[in-house]
């Protein structure tokens, strides 16, 4: 196996790192830049434009750019964008793997350049808190991409692999992780080289965009108070707004008061309308705080699942670039009655900790290992006694969550019915006592059980679940060891076939504009098939009876009209018809 990377694929920026003699190093592009937003695009001629290109036209030409798609990772959700050039309205509909691949083969193509070899194996983080789907979805977009996804992993607990304190002495340390879309706590003991996590919570919809929302309506009422006019429900107004909400944000972390000047928002009448107004940081702060309220609750979560209190962690730890707002600081450390560690790269760190897991997998020489654990309880859905008698749809755990992986337990449940012939096991994640509130995984039957009254059917039911998150479930009956099982790898993301993943790298190669070696010596053995094929034709077409001769001319033509057309499909098949013809004279000669 060969180097690996390690990938921090985040909502509004990305990062790829490598590990050299032992030490993470963020890999930069051939201008030196670490950072990649995490933007897609086509620029007004319909060339696919990603990172900072595609961010500086976000405001411009929403419906050519895409942003903050990981939002959207392990859902059915679609982006329709512009593709063609200005002249043209054709669109195209992007599944957020497809956008996240885009993004992940843009990084894959800095690291080769950055090395000088081919990259294809990577380890991706996640949020801690992301659901299967979305963590398959992470692992297809990869795929995708030409990478071969070794482990994804939770975001905190890379960024507390990079954490330089390495002594024998236990260090229980909280990892605070608000990024652009998603927010993460994980509770960690560092000993030595050995990076455990104890428990981890979190919100998938709670970050940076938030405070930017917030920010915009704010200044969409500071435009309708000065001009006593709604500002235009009009995608391009709305780009340009959000845009300036975001630099306000990223203002307020420096500065006092911030101006905010955009012209020309609107008009009434003949009346250009423009926005020229001053946000204070106390304004934005009030917007925010019951946000960040939030996180300090799942704060709390985190360290009653660790049995910890505030005075018991010996480090804090903020990562992700929301952590830079003074707001978000000042609520942290009082909270938990001491100020965050600094040394810690807040927008780096995660990517440099899946480059140590990264060359950990692939046998290079670092210093670290990862324990880590289930993000959510796993369990099914069982029939309960109550009060008011037997009511199914309980939420039975198995798993609970923060529990260490790799993890194999069962529990054995007994039929609720008399002489009941088969029961369903439908699988669930999450943490709701009732089993539709959480999240289904997947279901199966076990059939043929012995006729006996109530209860008198025992079933266990066990649940292994991997390094790699993959849950397999058995259900034995204990009386005569009849079981069946299912495997959960993909659950909420329909998984690719091969044929399936091959077009979708296909088609990524195209946006790229690029073609795989295999692909172009293909494509140059037959243009140069067909092109002797066809000065052979053209050599011997004096020289045949008028009927093939015309049957020739004909086929000659059909192919110049498939070759103009670029169907390749019907230009094999003629050619095919060709070399038959060109054969079948020869042997007449002979």
């Amino acid at each position: 196996m060969g180097r690996a990377v390690g990938i921090d694929l985040g909502t509004t920026n990305s990062e790829v790192a490598i590990v050299e003699n032992g030490q993470p190093r963020i890999l930069p592009d051939e201008s030196g830049d670490l950072i990649l937003p995490s933007c897609v695009g086509f620029d007004d001629q319909g060339k696919l434009v990603v990172g900072r290109e595609a961010l500086r036209q976000y405001a411009a030409a929403p419906e050519r750019t895409v942003r903050s798609i990981k939002r959207w990772m392990g859902t059915d959700h679609t982006t329709t964008l512009r593709v063609g050039g200005l002249a043209s309205e054709e669109t195209k509909d992007f599944s957020p793997q497809e956008i996240s691949a885009i993004i992940l083969r843009t990084l894959k193509q800095r690291a080769e350049t950055a090395l000088g070899e081919a990259v294809t194996e990577a380890v991706i983080t996640v949020p801690a808190y992301f659901t299967d789907a979305q963590r398959q979805a992470t692992k297809q977009a990869g795929e995708i991409a030409g990478l071969n996804v070794l482990q994804i992993i939770n975001e905190p607990t890379a960024a507390a692999l990079t954490y330089d304190i390495r002594s024998e002495e236990t260090e229980r340390v909280l990892v605070y992780d608000l990024g652009g879309g998603t927010f993460d706590v994980s509770v960690v003991e560092i000993t030595g080289a050995v990076t455990e996590v104890l428990a981890s919570h979190g919100n998938n919809r709670l970050g940076g965009d938030d405070f930017d929302r917030r920010l915009e309506l704010h200044l969409a009422d500071r435009f309708r108070q000065l001009n006593d006019a709604d500002l235009p429900e009009d995608p391009l107004v709305q780009a340009r707004l959000l845009q300036a909400a975001e630099q306000v944000k990223i203002a307020l972390s420096a500065n006092a008061f911030t101006p905010v000047r955009e012209a020309y928002l609107g008009t009434k009448g003949a009346t250009a309308l423009h926005l020229e107004t001053e946000v204070a940081r106390k304004d934005f702060e009030d917007l925010i705080r019951p946000l960040l309220t939030e996180t300090l609750e799942a704060i709390d979560r985190a360290l009653a699942d660790a049995q910890l209190k505030p005075e018991d962690l010996d480090r804090v730890i903020l990562v992700g670039g929301s952590t830079r707002i003074p707001l978000v600081q000042e609520m942290v450390a009082d909270h938990l009655g001491q100020r965050p560690v600094d040394g810690v790269q807040p927008d780096l760190c995660v990517a440099l900790g899946a480059a140590l897991q990264a060359g950990v997998l692939v046998g290079e020489e670092v210093e670290s290992i990862l324990v880590d654990v289930v993000p959510h309880s796993l369990g099914i859905s069982v029939v309960q006694d109550t009060p008011f008698g037997l009511l199914p749809g309980f939420f039975s755990v198995i798993i609970p969550r923060n529990s260490v992986i790799p993890i194999s337990r069962s529990e054995v449940y007994s039929t609720a019915a008399d002489n009941q012939e088969a029961v369903e096991i439908e699988v669930f994640q999450g943490e709701n006592q009732i089993a539709e509130e959480n999240v289904p995984l997947g279901a199966y039957k076990v059939e043929n059980l012995p006729l006996r009254p109530a209860g008198g059917v025992a079933i266990e039911v066990h649940f292994d679940f991997d390094i790699n998150g993959i849950l397999t479930v058995t259900s034995t009956e204990k009386g005569s060891n009849q079981s069946a099982s299912l495997v959960i790898n993909n659950a909420g993301v329909q998984k690719l076939s091969s044929q399936e993943l091959k077009q979708a790298r296909e088609d990524l190669d195209s946006l790229f504009g690029e073609e795989t070696e295999a692909e172009d010596a293909e494509s140059a053995a037959f243009d140069a098939e067909l092109a002797a094929a066809m000065t052979q034709a053209q050599g011997i077409l004096d020289n045949l009876e008028a009927e093939k001769a015309e049957e020739l001319r004909e086929l000659m033509s059909a192919l110049e009209e498939a070759a103009g057309a670029g169907d390749g499909e019907k230009l094999g098949q003629l050619q095919g018809e060709l070399t038959d013809f060109l054969y079948y004279l020869d042997s007449e000669e002979a």
